[in-house]
């Protein structure tokens, strides 16, 4: 029992030092793509997120909306309809495991500080909505937010968070077409 202490802390050294090389290399390779420094301005996306988020989405041209982004991800609840009866199940967890492992971790992290995402959690929760529940609704939210930032190439900004876009807004961002909600 004692020899494994000494290996246990040598292990979490040899660990620690793996993690700030990756870092490092994570930082220096953040210059070279424009869409991680991006994904680092919505809350709960950091520097080693920002980058699986990314790799995952892959081209952002095959998603026609957020929706569309959002059920690729297997965020969704699963849907069962028969004549009159429709019945919402637990997410399809179809999609890539590992951007939905990410929008999950983004989404614990962005409800732990004061900003809309968490006020959203907060709000939820106080409507009976079971903490999972509530969570993986924040994480459709964060994938609504990635969709709006690559998509416009624009920062998250607090204040636009669920807003309608307006006409002057869509002329600043060279969109046309009807009004449309930016998360």
């Amino acid at each position: 029992m004692s020899e494994s202490v000494p290996q246990m802390l040598r292990l979490v050294e040899v660990l620690g030092m793996e993690l700030e090389t990756s870092e490092g290399y994570l930082e220096g390779v953040e210059s070279q793509f424009p869409e991680l420094s991006l994904l680092r301005t919505i809350p709960g996306i950091g520097p080693l997120l920002a980058p699986v988020i990314w790799s995952e989405i892959g081209c952002l041209q095959r998603f026609t909306s957020a929706s569309a982004l959002v059920n690729h991800s297997g965020l969704v609840p699963s849907l069962y309809e028969s004549a009159e009866v429709s019945v919402q199940r637990h997410i399809t967890r179809k999609g890539p495991r590992w951007l939905r492992w990410a929008l999950i971790t983004a989404a614990n992290v962005a409800i732990q500080h004061r900003n809309p995402l968490a006020r959203r959690y907060y709000r939820l929760r106080r409507n009976k909505k079971k903490p999972n529940v509530a969570k993986t609704a924040i994480a459709c939210s964060l994938a609504r937010c990635i969709y709006g930032v690559l998509k416009h190439r624009s920062p998250f900004r607090e204040e636009r968070w669920g807003r309608k876009v307006g006409a002057l807004e869509q002329e600043a961002w060279g969109s046309a077409g009807s009004t449309k909600t930016v998360l």
